[in-house]
């Protein structure tokens, strides 16, 4: 199920204390989609997927959310209330990627993460695929 379609952007500056998602400017096309529903004291490991694609607006805001994950997975967990660690992040380009967030139990105070992208997972793809078509 189709919980959110838009266009996020952020201009690589701020006015606040709070982080940009990065210090360039850039525009992805987000859908997040539900993919379970916990009941009968059954918890699914991956409750949602957030499918990201560079939406390229105009050339300068281009920057892409490969290194800049965390700061973006942050924004988005906190203003739509996801759990990052239940949350399959999903990159369409040329390929599709995937990755977990989670954070480095070494370093919890900082807010650190181990971030690794890997190509996407047949089974990953295919709870997935209905909600390509349109990307």
């Amino acid at each position: 199920m189709i919980l959110h379609d838009f266009i996020y952007e952020w201009d690589g500056k701020t006015s606040t204390e709070e982080k940009p998602v990065a210090w360039s400017p850039g525009s992805y096309r987000v859908k997040i989609v539900k993919l379970s529903t916990d009941k009968d004291n059954v918890s699914f490991l991956i409750s949602y997927a957030v499918l990201l694609k560079n939406a390229r607006i105009n050339t300068t805001m281009n920057t892409s959310l490969k290194n800049y994950i965390h700061n973006f997975a942050q924004k988005i967990s906190s203003t739509y209330h996801l759990d990052m660690k239940k949350t399959l992040w999903v990159e369409i380009d040329d390929t599709i990627r995937a990755i977990w967030i989670n954070s480095n139990p070494k370093l919890e105070k900082a807010s650190l993460y181990d971030i690794s992208w890997r190509p996407i997972r047949p089974n990953e793809l295919s709870m997935i695929e209905p909600y390509l078509s349109d990307m």
